[in-house]
């Protein structure tokens, strides 16, 4: 065994997180760590990383005990983590981020920038990541981040890698190739704890599986002897499977934009069209312009050309204030930098959207916001100590249900949901998308984006296919299937790659 834990227990306020936990993990082995959002992955993570430390147990790490005080004492003892957040720096090239925490070599009074370049180079073509050294992290896609921080963290002779839901905000192409790179690392020995909610991936990768609940370990499975209903019911009291109705009939249009384009030049062609009571799905590959359709319809980025209506009437001119007072809201796909203000609290967060109603005279009137906060916290059953509490305390899907709450407050027509199901757990993910479609049911617009396509087909009444910064065709999701959408997908991004060579 590479790592044990023996008894291994944390609490926050008297509150146990961790209590108890007993877990191993073999060297050159990829190990699966699954459980509903609180159950006390993240927990895990950071007692073994040096971000917390435990108040019971033992930890014994290649043989010798390990008590790491620091994440920097952690990744000394070979133990490396790629958060779900990514940790680089934006305005540093792929080199300098790599070297993040290591000391730069030099040649007599200045730095040896060759000889780094070298080092990093070296590091990445034995894990057979490609990368353009001189590219800053802003500039690079969510794949080439995630590649970076693999190579960043293979910098520190790394022996155990810990994966936070790494395919989170990667496309199932770009996802293939982080396969590819683990299954590389895996036969070098390199052992890997992979959490992830999506349990397709963890049969797929993992050789061993183990399930938390509530803060203790419940099972430690073969993957291959393993079911996901096996899973399912380790995790959670209660889940209830099953597809989402279809939309049978649509009403009035509510939205609906005619050759858009985005000043950014992210959105060149879009049109599409929303009427209440449906969910219309949008799907492309990386790159497609998804997110930033979503945000120019918003407002957020400056529209250059096109036209958007809304229930009817053209709007000139969109900016967030004013697509919200005229009943449409945003679900960011970046929960924590624009869905959310992680210090304030959950009370906080919720009405945060909504203060004109809960105040007079421009005072907050705090028993009407808290009994609006409660409301809306009890029917999304969000899992906190109070409404006091901050939201950065929260698990991944109590934050998102909040992100969720706040919308709901203020009562929107139109919903555009940007991967609003990211980095959630089953049942969550059940619970958001029953919640659509009931707010689809009562007469709202769900424009819902995915890099998930089998979510968007169990979701969406109609299923718009984007590439390259167009909308294409649109299909009714009636007997749809994976291989026809992607077909479309790779056939208009071929298609556009030999318009511009032309």
């Amino acid at each position: 065994m590479l790592l044990e834990t023996k008894n291994v227990s944390k609490s926050f306020g008297g509150i146990y997180a961790l209590r108890d936990i007993c877990f191993s993990l073999r060297e050159g082995e990829v190990h699966g760590l699954v459980g509903e959002n609180g159950a006390g992955k993240s927990t895990l993570i950071k007692l073994l990383t040096g971000v917390y430390q435990m108040e019971e147990g033992s930890i014994s790490f290649g043989g010798s005990p390990y008590l790491p005080r620091t994440p920097a004492a952690a990744r000394r003892a070979g133990i490396s983590v790629i958060h779900q957040d990514r940790t680089l720096v934006p305005t540093f090239t792929a080199v300098e981020n790599a070297y993040l925490g290591l000391p730069y070599p030099r040649k007599g009074a200045f730095v040896d920038w060759k000889s780094m370049e070298k080092k990093v180079q070296a590091v990445s073509q034995d894990a057979g990541i490609e990368l353009d050294l001189h590219m800053t992290a802003a500039r690079m896609s969510p794949p080439q981040r995630t590649c970076l921080e693999i190579v960043r963290a293979l910098m520190h002779d790394c022996r155990l890698l810990i994966l936070d839901e790494p395919t989170a905000s990667l496309t199932e192409r770009e996802s293939e190739t982080l396969f590819e790179i683990i299954g590389r690392l895996k036969s070098r020995g390199t052992a890997i704890l992979y959490v992830s909610h999506r349990l397709d991936e963890i049969f797929r990768l993992t050789d061993r599986v183990t399930v938390l609940k509530n803060g203790t370990l419940v099972k430690t499975l073969e993957t291959a002897s393993a079911t996901r209903e096996d899973l399912i019911r380790l995790m959670a009291d209660h889940y209830t499977a099953g597809g989402l109705a279809r939309a049978k009939n649509t009403g009035d249009e509510l939205l609906s934009c005619s050759h858009l384009k985005s000043r950014d030049g992210t959105v060149l062609d879009a049109s599409l069209s929303l009427h209440a009571g449906e969910i219309l799905g949008i799907f492309g590959l990386g790159g497609s312009g998804r997110t930033e359709l979503l945000e120019t319809l918003y407002g957020l980025r400056s529209a250059d050309g096109g036209e958007i209506r809304l229930m009817g009437e053209v709007q000139p001119r969109l900016s967030p204030a004013r697509s919200l007072s005229r009943g449409m809201a945003l679900i960011s796909e970046d929960r924590r930098g624009k869905g959310m203000i992680g210090n304030l609290s959950v009370r906080e967060n919720v009405s945060l959207s909504a203060l004109q109603d809960v105040s007079r005279r421009g005072i907050v009137r705090k028993k009407q916001e808290t009994q609006a906060v409660h409301s809306m916290t009890e029917r999304l059953q969000v899992r906190m100590a109070g409404q006091e509490q901050r939201v950065l305390e929260l698990s991944g899907g109590n934050q998102q249900k909040v992100v969720f709450a706040r919308t709901l407050l203020t009562r929107p027509r139109i919903f555009l949901c940007d991967e609003p199901t990211q980095a959630v757990d089953v049942m969550t993910r059940s619970e958001i998308h029953r919640l659509l479609r009931a707010e689809a049911d009562r007469g709202c617009g769900v424009l819902f984006v995915s890099s998930d396509l089998k979510e968007v087909l169990e979701v969406a009444d109609r299923v718009q296919i984007m590439a390259s910064g167009r909308t294409w065709e649109v299909l009714e999701n009636q007997d749809l299937t994976t291989r026809q959408v992607l077909d479309l997908c790779y056939r208009e991004a071929r298609a556009k790659v030999k318009s511009a060579n032309s």
